[in-house]
C-alpha cells in the first residue's frame, strides 16, 4: 500500500493552496515588555524564512468572533513585524505584557489569532457591537517603512522559560518547585481583588513589577503611589506608573527594590497582590517561595 501523503494526514482543513510537503502553519508569541513599549510584534524567524517572500505589505488578522484587522507588515534586515494597525488589535483585546497569542497562517497574508491572558486562559472576545474601532490602516500607518529596533525582541522559543509568567502550563518549561509554588498561589483565594506575578530575573535586576491592565484600570488608576504590605503588617511606599491606554505598561517601580530586599524575594517566587485598601491603595503581598516547594 502506498504511504499516505502529508496532505491526507493533516485532514480537510489543510489549505489547498499549499504544497503537499509538511510545513508549519502555526506559531505563538509571548507578549514582552518591548512589544508593548514599541507597539510592534516580530514574526518568528522560521516562519519568515518559509513565508516571508510570499507575504504582502498588509496582513489580515481575524479573531474567533469574526472581527477583522488590517495590519501593515514592516520588513527590514530579514525580519518582519506586525506594525501599522497593530495597536488597534492590541487595544481591542486589552493585550498586555505576558499575554500569549497563537497565530494560524491561512495563506494569502491572512492569520487567525487566539489570545490567552496571564492565567493561560483564552480571553472572552468582545462582541462586534462592543467594538469601538476595527483596524483599518490610515495614510500615516501606510507610509514608507522605517528602520526598526530589534535589540530587545527575541523569538518565543528562546524566552519561554525566563520571561513567560504563564509558562508553567507548558509541561516541563518551569521547574517542579516553581510549578508547585504557582499552583499554591492559584489555590489561594483572597477575599479582595488580586493578581498574581511570577518573579522573573528582570523584576529584581530592573526593580519593577507589572500590574495587570484590568486591575490597574479598576483600582489604581490616577494614583502615583501604592503601598505594599507584607504578612507581618509592615508597609513599603512604592511609585506607581500609569498612563492611559490599554497597551501601556502599568508598573510598580521605586520602592519595589526595598520591598524585595527586606522580604527576601527570589526569582521563581510567586506573589499574590491583594487590594486591602482602596482609599490609599494598599496591596497585601502573599509570597509563595519556590524554595519551600521542594
Amino acid at each position: 500500500m502506498a504511504p499516505r501523503t502529508c496532505r491526507r494526514r493533516l485532514g480537510p482543513n489543510w489549505d489547498h493552496h499549499r504544497p503537499s510537503r509538511c510545513r508549519h502553519s502555526h506559531f505563538f508569541k509571548i507578549i514582552l515588555s518591548s512589544t508593548i513599549r514599541d507597539m510592534k510584534l516580530r514574526l518568528p524567524e522560521k516562519f519568515v524564512k518559509e513565508y516571508g517572500n510570499k507575504l504582502s505589505i498588509v496582513a489580515t488578522l481575524t479573531n474567533p468572533n469574526g472581527s477583522i484587522w488590517q495590519v501593515r507588515l514592516e520588513k527590514a534586515n530579514n525580519n518582519i513585524w506586525f506594525h501599522g494597525g497593530w495597536r488597534d488589535f492590541v487595544d481591542y483585546h486589552s493585550i498586555n505584557y505576558g499575554y500569549f497569542l497563537v497565530f494560524k497562517y491561512k495563506g494569502n497574508s491572512k492569520f487567525h489569532v487566539l489570545v490567552f491572558d496571564m492565567t493561560a486562559t483564552e480571553i472572552e472576545y468582545p462582541s462586534n457591537r462592543d467594538k469601538k474601532r476595527q483596524g483599518n490602516l490610515n495614510e500615516h500607518e501606510m507610509s514608507t517603512s522605517r528602520e526598526l529596533c530589534v535589540e530587545h525582541e527575541v523569538d518565543t522559543e528562546l524566552i519561554i522559560i525566563e520571561n513567560s509568567p504563564m509558562s508553567s502550563t507548558r509541561g516541563s518549561v518551569l521547574s517542579g518547585r516553581r510549578e508547585r509554588a504557582l499552583q499554591a498561589a492559584r489555590m489561594f483565594k483572597p477575599k479582595n481583588p488580586s493578581f498574581i506575578c511570577v518573579i522573573q530575573a528582570y523584576n529584581l535586576k530592573l526593580s519593577y513589577v507589572y500590574v495587570t491592565t484590568e486591575f490597574a484600570k479598576k483600582y489604581v488608576q490616577r494614583k502615583n503611589f501604592v503601598k505594599l504590605q507584607a504578612s507581618g503588617g509592615k508597609r513599603w511606599p512604592c511609585q506607581f506608573s500609569y498612563r492611559d491606554g490599554s497597551a501601556t505598561p502599568k508598573t510598580i517601580g521605586k520602592g519595589w527594590k526595598s520591598f524585595v530586599r527586606d522580604n527576601g524575594i527570589k526569582v521563581g517566587d510567586v506573589c499574590v497582590f491583594e487590594l486591602i485598601s482602596r482609599m490609599d491603595v494598599v496591596l497585601k503581598v502573599s509570597i509563595f517561595r519556590m524554595a519551600e516547594y521542594a
